[in-house]
């Protein structure tokens, strides 16, 4: 055989799970199977270890090109156009010492499918100088800026604090041998000049078989995947000798060493462009242990947290949740090398204080004495919240330790992949450490190890230079091209498209086709029960819905939905309707609202319980509690209360939620901390393009007094809750202030019989009459209630609180000026009044999917030449409306006017809809639908807002599959002309940008020109302009 089994392990905690790890005797390629049933999805992991000891971005670009055609399959787009037939996504990743490309397919029927060619793509890749020309730079013949979709990728992250502040800890941390002081993305100065044959070179360098590991996740025969990866193996050449190992036997291995012997600590000032100087951050940085102690890894992690978790904090509680905050945010991270990295990062730092918070940052860590209580608690929190995740998404925690393992393991046969991921041994043995081993690690890792500290400050003077860098770059480019140069370049890209854009033979594709894609896919399915007095939603054959309905008190009237599936925790959601508030001046309160968790508390004895011991009893009891605008992103106007707990504290869970509701008490002191802290924080929100354009939709969509959607928009709320923060300061807390939260409050709870209650988790565990038995229990008033209910409460939807110009778009452009966005972002926007049952519902679907689907319309038309690094169709049901969408425009100008003639196209019949690529487009929804159920909290979740909120069907997925595979062509010309083409429209279509300053004039002038009444609002440095962002949001 030529794969030979090096490790195998079943999970302690999860027996259903299995990972056997192989090694090929020929190529030394690596093979990880881990096998599970929880979620209908295959994941694939492609690991690549990939050192570069220079800024020039290889690895990043070599990523990209690795997409684009391999020698057996010598076709742009092949990949992911089969992707699409396969129900699968593909997608990869580059990170300072690894390059890993992703798989997720819906089913293994598709994943077989693609595997081999997705593998002659990483070993065989064609790499020619045409893919490299649009993918990664070339000069844009029309506007002489600069594009490609690597190059677009890195300008909008390059000027950004946190990439800024990361990459000089590099440069402090590392010297020039180091593989770990290089920006492998690439700098975008270095993407200007970087050569194809440099990239080829690299590939030859890193993509073999002995430098590379398969991970693969899901319901997969094991023998049918070894004799897959066998056969591609038997393809390779073989591997004699021992290969240096990136960062392990190299000399970036000597440069990875704890900083013990260092008498002065390493730190730097480095500016980043902002016309807001208000606000820096500060980044503290540890080398600390080997990657295979892994029990000290675990404990340092779990120290970190301690450190860190919120308002128990040392650093919230004499750092940011202070009367003058230092910082508004405080995280940390790791990158997990040989040996594990922390990064310590506070952001939101008043800049003029930076170095008053680096000093007193490192005095309470030299001061600070480990509370054994306290992270013996966190230890706790800490595994269960990682048993959480890894039961909602054990494929992200597995791939992560079996890439580090992969990359830094002494060799296959080693323990640490079954000690990191085999059992909790870890977490038992640090259950038993004292407060002294707690201390000695502390002081050892933290202290006597010196770290690298940056403090990021923010520069109007850099950026005006950057500026005026980028206007000279252009003149000197125009001056030194000239005429025929412009024409060269032109007759160089429309070679280059012309070349990457060679059709794909169509029996080659069909190869991939799917007989029945759906009924290949093992998705999840949870039971539903609806506890009303009717059959609503429920089976009534099904013995455990109708114990629990039976198990019902008659003095109960909520309205309750429960999804059952197998879980040891148990989550619970109390969703409010924001329009019972009867004031809707109130509505911005929300923000105080929802710091209700962490507010005191009075006891049954009328004593007051602090705050700091209200969060640990919460934390204690509970793996953690929110409340939020919402549920999956939608439905704006629930607030939702949510408690994810173990199963065993379910009615702990909804005691919480009646103290959240009966028992906290807003404290003057502690909101006052808390808001300034957030209002301090509404700077670095300016500094994303792609909030800032949500926020500009927002503001002008809706009406402020009908929708928490405007009403806690932060550009909309940011004045008043200056004035919330000003009162307070001026003494009017009592008086005003008070009063207006508790009658916010209080009108949620008059109201809460038009709740509505979704518990998911094991109800059989739980058992049919405890369900109940808490919510009776610790909301006495409603028990007291003889009435039942029988009809599901009103839904909040969106359309109802849309202004008079969201419900009638068009003749408008707005436009957000965002200078510490490189980037620019975009959303078109017209009216969509059809419902989900509508007839033509399927074939706008199934459009949209057509357009944006990998190497679909818009990725050829758009990404394909650097334009912009995403785009796509926006379907806002709840809304009313459809939107053309782009992320991280190039060039925004070009974006509207390719989307726009893409469709054009296609709804006159210049351009043909294919077949397989239709074939594709149903497909990826396929897909779609199981990445959103990928668990069975998320299939809950899924299927709860689709059928209650939406009002849709049980078998609602079923139904829409079948539908999309009965529209017609013609349905689809039709559906573009009526509903996707008016987006286009002056009269019908609204645009939405957020840009640059420096791309406002353009920008403006050309929408001027085709006849939108432009509106446009700038953010600068005096962050103080409320009356203007008011002004404009109708």
């Amino acid at each position: 055989m030529v794969f030979n089994k090096a490790l195998s392990f079943k999970f302690d905690y999860a027996p259903e799970y299995t990972l056997n790890k192989y090694i090929s005797s020929r190529t030394k390629l690596q093979l990880i199977h881990v096998n599970s049933k929880a979620s209908p999805l295959v994941h694939g992991y492609f690991a690549v270890g990939t050192e570069i000891t220079n800024d020039s971005g290889c690895p990043h670009t070599l990523e990209h090109l690795i997409f684009l055609g391999s020698k057996k399959y010598p076709f742009k787009g092949l990949l992911d156009t089969a992707g699409n037939l396969c129900m699968s996504n593909t997608n990869a990743w580059t990170a300072t010492d690894q390059t890993v490309y992703t798989l997720s397919t819906a089913g293994w029927k598709g994943f077989k499918k693609l595997l081999p060619v997705y593998l002659d793509h990483l070993i065989n890749p064609t790499l020619t100088d045409e893919a490299c020309y649009t993918e990664v730079h070339h000069i844009e013949p029309d506007t002489l800026q600069d594009k490609g979709v690597v190059y677009s990728e890195m300008e909008a992250i390059e000027s950004q604090s946190w990439f800024v502040t990361n990459l000089e800890k590099q440069r402090l941390m590392f010297d020039v041998n180091s593989g770990y002081r290089s920006e492998t993305g690439g700098l975008t100065d270095n993407l200007r000049s970087l050569s194809n044959a440099a990239i080829r070179n690299f590939h030859k360098e890193m993509y073999s078989s002995d430098n590379m590991c398969l991970i693969i996740i899901g319901n997969v025969p094991e023998q049918e995947l070894v004799d897959i990866v066998t056969h591609f193996d038997n393809e390779l050449p073989e591997i004699e000798s021992q290969r240096r190992r990136p960062f392990v036997d190299t000399a970036t291995a000597a440069t990875l060493i704890p900083r013990f012997n260092e008498t002065t600590i390493k730190e730097a000032t480095v500016e980043f462009p902002e016309l807001d100087e208000s606000l820096g951050e500060i980044s503290f940085s540890w080398i600390t242990e080997k990657y295979e102690n892994v029990v000290q890894n675990l404990a340092i992690n779990v120290l970190m947290e301690y450190l860190t978790e919120e308002s128990l904090s040392v650093f919230y509680r004499e750092i940011i949740e202070i009367e003058d905050p230092l910082s508004t945010e405080v995280e940390y991270w790791t990158d997990d090398f040989y040996r594990t990295i922390i990064n310590l990062d506070f952001h939101g730092v008043p800049t003029e204080k930076l170095q008053l918070a680096k000093t007193r940052i490192l005095q309470l860590l030299s001061e600070h004495k480990v509370n054994l209580k306290r992270i013996k608690d966190v230890l706790e929190n800490y595994k269960w919240d990682y048993l959480l995740k890894f039961e909602n998404n054990s494929a992200e925690t597995l791939s992560r330790v079996c890439i580090t393992d992969f990359l830094y393991a002494s060799n296959v046969h080693n323990e640490a992949l079954k000690q990191s991921l085999g059992d909790l041994n870890g977490f038992d043995e640090l259950s038993r450490w004292d407060q002294a081993q707690w201390q000695k690690l502390f002081e050892h890792w933290l202290l006597e190890n010196k770290p690298v500290i940056v403090l990021g400050k923010p520069s109007a003077a850099l950026y005006e230079r950057m500026d005026e860098s980028k206007k000279q770059l252009l003149e000197k480019r125009k001056s030194s091209l000239g005429p025929n140069g412009i024409i060269k370049l032109r007759k160089q890209l429309e070679q280059a498209t012309e070349a990457n854009n060679k059709p794909i033979p169509d029996n080659l594709l069909k190869e991939f086709l799917i007989t029945e894609p759906a009924k290949s896919v093992d998705f999840l399915h949870t039971k539903g029960i609806s506890v009303l007095n009717s059959d609503t939603n429920n089976d009534l054959n099904d013995g455990l819905t109708t114990a629990i309905l039976k198990a019902a008190p008659k003095n109960l009237p909520l309205f309750m939905h429960l999804e059952h599936f197998p879980s040891q925790f148990v989550e619970v959601h109390l969703l409010l309707n924001a329009r019972n508030i009867k004031n809707a001046e109130l509505l911005p309160y929300y923000y105080l609202f929802d710091e209700l968790f962490s507010m005191p508390m009075r006891l049954e004895s009328g004593e007051i319980l602090p705050f700091e011991k209200v969060v640990c009893c919460l934390k204690n009891e509970t793996i953690d509690a929110s409340i939020t605008s919402g549920l999956q992103v939608s439905f704006a106007d629930f607030i939702n209360i949510h408690i994810r707990a173990k199963a065993s504290e379910y009615e702990n869970s909804i005691k919480w939620i009646k103290h959240s509701l009966f028992d906290m008490l807003f404290d003057r002191s502690r909101l006052e901390v808390l808001l300034d802290n957030f209002v301090t924080s509404i700077p670095e929100w300016k500094r994303e393009g792609h909030l800032m354009l949500n926020s500009l939709i927002n503001t002008n969509l809706f009406e402020g007094g009908k929708t928490l959607k405007k009403a806690t928009d932060i550009l909309y709320a940011e004045g008043i809750l200056k004035g919330i923060a000003e009162d307070i300061k001026n003494g009017k807390f009592e008086t005003k202030i008070l009063p207006q939260l508790n009658e916010f409050k209080e009108d949620l709870v008059t109201n809460i019989k038009n709740c509505h209650i979704l518990i998911l988790g094991d109800m059989e565990g739980i058992g049919p009459s405890n369900i109940y038995k808490p919510w009776l229990r610790y909301f006495p008033p409603i028990g007291d209630d003889v009435t039942t209910i029988s009809e599901i409460p009103p839904v909040p939807v969106l359309k109802e609180s849309l202004s008079e110009f969201g419900s009638n778009l068009g003749s408008k452009a707005f436009i957000i000026t965002t200078p510490a966005s490189e980037s620019s972002y975009m959303k078109v926007l017209t009216n969509l009044s059809i419902t989900y049952d509508h007839p033509d519902y399927p074939a706008v679907v199934l459009a949209s999917q057509y357009l944006e689907c990998v190497e679909g319309p818009f990725w050829k038309g758009i990404r394909g030449l650097g334009l912009a690094y995403g785009c796509n169709i926006v379907r806002n049901m709840d809304q009313k409306n459809i939107g053309y969408s782009i992320y991280r425009g190039a060039d925004i100008i070009k974006c509207y006017e390719a989307g726009f003639n893409i469709v054009q196209d296609y709804s006159s019949g210049k351009a043909n809809f294919e077949a397989l690529l239709i074939e594709g487009a149903i497909s990826s929804f396929i897909n779609e639908i199981a990445s959103s159920e990928n668990s069975y909290v998320s299939t809950g979740l899924h299927k709860y807002v689709n059928t209650i909120w939406k009002n849709n069907s049980l078998n609602y997925n079923e139904k829409i599959l079948s539908k999309l595979k009965s529209v017609k062509i013609d349905d689809l010309v039709r559906v573009m002309n009526k509903y996707l083409l008016p987006m286009f429209t002056v009269e019908n279509g609204s645009v939405f940008i957020s840009c640059h300053p420096s791309k406002l004039e353009d920008i403006q002038g050309y929408f001027k020109n085709k006849g939108y009444e432009v509106l446009v609002e700038e953010l600068c440095e005096d962050s103080d302009s409320d009356e203007d962002s008011d002004s404009e949001e109708d």
